[in-house]
């Protein structure tokens, strides 16, 4: 299997353990958790596995990781911890369709990125795929159903696909350094600190609700789900998430994690009943097709000379 390939499959997983968070955030979210509560577990948990898991895998590489604080700390802090975080702060004001439909505007940010400041053109192939992908997304999340945005909603979610964009950004760059599980054993300890400071300055709630939560009428006992919610949606993700973005770079990488639209209407329909509409279908056929068009670019950006300076082999 080619880097490529690998890098695309390892995307897609990480798309699907995404997915899985959505059932079992509200799930919990339901039982009458806060959205603090969640998000501290979910982050602590997730930080402690795999500062465990760094310590025997690559214990040279977490010491690294104390002296990439550049790197680390912008990741966790942003990339992971400001995320989830403005994602769930928005939805106070936003609709859940509005607040993901410009989450996944991220890798247009990343495209203007490469494009504007590393002064890299992307290719036609991956900005077709780029444009069929998100007006697919769009249909998935049925964004255009949804009511008058707020203005302070907007601004979260804004940040949270800011942040997006930065996770990507930092995926593709750290992992040169870092190996995929030091910089999630570092990153994730600073996203987990990161939610404890917001939550200890207010602006996160911390309330634990019930043991027991309901999936589609099933009863779920919320320790199954938080442990879960760590192990796959969190750490399993992640690790699939960075080392695709290593293998792929960030602007294809971001692409092929769209696939995580599709799996969550699949997840929703299975987990909690909610059904699929006909115009869903639609768009999940123009995410595939969008992901199609982009994977076949041979390379995600091409890279323009700057300053003299000649791109390396891979256009970096």
């Amino acid at each position: 299997m080619s880097r490529a390939a690998l890098g695309v499959w390892l995307t897609v997983a990480s798309g699907l353990a995404f997915a899985a968070s959505g059932p079992l955030v509200k799930a919990v979210l339901g039982a009458g958790w806060s959205a603090g509560a969640v998000l501290a577990a979910r982050l602590t948990g997730a930080a402690a596995v795999m500062l465990l898991l760094a310590a025997f895998a690559d214990p040279r590489g977490l010491w690294a990781g104390r002296r990439e604080l550049r790197t680390v700390v912008p990741f966790g802090a942003v990339g992971v911890a400001g995320v989830q975080a403005s994602f769930f702060l928005s939805l106070a004001t936003l609709q859940v369709a509005v607040t993901l439909m410009i989450q996944f505007l991220a890798p247009v940010v990343v495209i203007a990125w490469h494009w504007v400041v590393g002064r890299r053109r992307p290719s036609t192939g991956t900005l077709a795929g780029a444009a069929v992908t998100l007006a697919g997304a769009a249909l998935v999340v049925q964004v255009f159903g949804a009511g008058s945005p707020d203005p302070v909603g907007l601004a979260w979610a804004g940040l949270s696909m800011i942040g997006n964009a930065v996770f990507f950004l930092l995926s593709e760059r750290s992992t040169a350094r870092l190996s995929p599980v030091a910089l999630l054993g570092s990153g994730l300890t600073v996203a987990a600190l990161t939610t404890w400071l917001l939550i200890g300055i207010g602006a996160l709630p911390l309330v634990v609700g019930a043991g027991t939560a309901l999936m589609d009428h099933r009863e779920l006992p919320v320790p199954l789900a938080l442990t879960l919610l760590v192990l796959v949606s969190t750490v399993l993700a992640y690790l699939c998430g960075v080392a695709g973005a290593a293998r792929l770079g960030a602007t294809l990488m971001s692409l092929v994690l769209l696939s995580e639209v599709l799996f969550a209407v699949g997840l929703s329909w299975l987990l909690l009943g909610e059904a699929v509409t006909p115009l869903q279908l639609v768009g999940s056929v123009l995410v595939v097709a969008g992901l199609a068009v982009a994977n076949r670019a041979a390379e995600p950006v091409i890279a323009v000379p700057l300053g003299g300076i000649e791109p390396d082999e891979e256009g970096r």
